[in-house]
């Protein structure tokens, strides 16, 4: 129970913390947001950057919420694989989501 209740707390924090990057309300800094490279290059790339990679971690925070409540309804009968498989999405929340953003910040064009 405290894995899918882990899940669901990290997923509901990452969606928080990504409405602002979502409406564009973030300016470029070095402390809050996706900073690669291609981020800094213009205020463009980094708005652009952030705002597909917000929508991508909203996207996986919330199947990971989803599949977190799934599993409270489940009997687990001692079953530590599933508190396993559980604890492992939590990374997943993040680790996706910006391999996803790099891959888009690969595409757009440099302002070098």
């Amino acid at each position: 129970m405290i894995p899918a209740i882990s899940n669901i707390i990290a997923g509901a924090l990452i969606i928080i913390f990504c409405i602002p990057l979502l409406m564009n309300k973030i300016s470029m800094n070095q402390w809050y947001g996706i900073r690669f490279r291609k981020s800094f290059e213009s205020t463009e790339n980094w708005y652009k950057i952030n705002k597909y990679g917000a929508g991508r971690m909203v996207r996986w925070s919330f199947i990971i919420i989803v599949i977190s409540i799934a599993v409270l309804f489940l009997p687990l009968h001692g079953n530590k694989t599933i508190q396993v498989i559980m604890l492992l999405c939590i990374p997943l929340i993040i680790i996706i989501p910006v391999i996803e953003s790099w891959l888009y910040a690969k595409k757009l064009p440099s302002d070098e």
